[in-house]
């Protein structure tokens, strides 16, 4: 999904998604995620920024931060991840001219993620304060599985992804 930022910034989600994507096993995981269950990875390490900033995710927070990013997901991410990945699947990596080309498509792919994130940032700022500083703070995993229950993930691979997570802090 993404390159990799320098450690000493990951307040942004955007900074925070390039470093923890980055990580062992993390990326496979959420591929896996994505393509077996329709998992947003973008929403999901939304969800684990939340939670290494103390903010607990209700659902009402999380369809309103679905719906804000539907709609370009849908038709900007989603389209330039396909056309990519057929590419590489009609045509291979061994045209030089094709791989130039499917590097521009992954950097649109990533500049439309990155929107995507700005917005999915911006929506903690639309938070009451109040809300924003939970009476309690998450359970290790509470916004993870909340997102990815109503996805119909199994709690087994829920506890698998929150196992690795745990191991790649």
């Amino acid at each position: 999904m993404m390159p990799s930022a320098s450690s000493d910034d990951c307040s942004s989600l955007w900074n925070f998604s390039l470093d923890y994507y980055a990580r062992p096993g993390v990326a496979d995981a959420c591929l896996q995620l994505q393509d077996g269950h329709g998992v947003n990875v973008n929403l999901l390490l939304w969800c684990v920024w939340l939670e290494r900033r103390g903010l607990v995710l209700d659902k009402v927070r999380l369809r309103k931060a679905q719906k804000r990013i539907h709609a370009w997901d849908e038709h900007y991410v989603i389209p330039l991840r396909h056309l990519r990945r057929r590419m590489k699947v009609e045509f291979g990596s061994a045209d030089a001219g094709i791989e130039a080309l499917r590097s521009q498509i992954k950097q649109a792919e990533l500049l439309a993620e990155k929107q995507l994130q700005i917005w999915l940032e911006a929506e903690v700022q639309t938070w009451s304060d109040g809300a924003a500083d939970s009476a309690s703070p998450p359970v290790a995993g509470d916004n993870l599985r909340l997102y990815l229950l109503q996805l119909n993930v199994t709690e087994a691979a829920i506890a698998r992804l929150l196992q690795l997570f745990a191991s790649v802090v």
